[in-house]
């Protein structure tokens, strides 16, 4: 009986936490001036151990007066524990060209939230070396805080994954 009970009890404790840590969904908008040429642009989703991404011709694209507006979502899971979470905008899918990063303040359990004020990139870093600088944590020398001006604008909210 005290067997029974006891295993029991582990199996309960290894199921809490998929509980606990639902999925969630980050839905969001990227912005950027009409005149930016979106056609091999891309984005991606990146944690510490896991990222996603996706053509941005792929995304639902508007149009807001002189303004083009993305918008997608990614599934955050449990692969994105670790030190943080960004998401990466690329204009160009060349190996010179530069990535711009959101930094997001979010967790991978975080909860439920409207939308986030329109914010620009953190930094932007060489395309080729973003992701994996990223993912281990990297300062890149390349890395610049001086975002120039005709760069995306982000704003993201999170939903619980149905």
């Amino acid at each position: 009986m005290k067997f029974r009970t006891l295993l029991l009890t582990s199996a309960a404790l290894l199921v809490t936490p998929a509980i606990i840590a639902a999925d969630k969904t980050i839905r969001f908008e990227l912005r950027v001036p009409i005149a930016v040429d979106c056609t091999h642009a891309g984005v991606e989703l990146v944690g510490e151990h896991t990222s996603q991404s996706c053509p941005l011709l792929q995304t639902k694209q508007t149009v807001d007066g002189k303004t083009n507006i993305f918008q997608h979502f990614f599934t955050i899971d449990n692969s994105y524990r670790g030190r943080g979470i960004a998401l990466m905008v690329w204009p160009d899918a060349s190996p010179c060209s530069t990535s711009e990063v959101f930094v997001l303040p979010i967790t991978y359990n975080q909860k439920a939230m409207d939308w986030s004020k329109w914010h620009r990139p953190d930094f932007t870093e060489n395309f080729k070396n973003a992701r994996n600088n990223f993912m281990e944590g990297v300062t890149s020398p390349d890395r610049s805080t001086n975002v120039p001006p005709n760069t995306f604008e982000l704003r993201y909210k999170i939903e619980d994954s149905n």
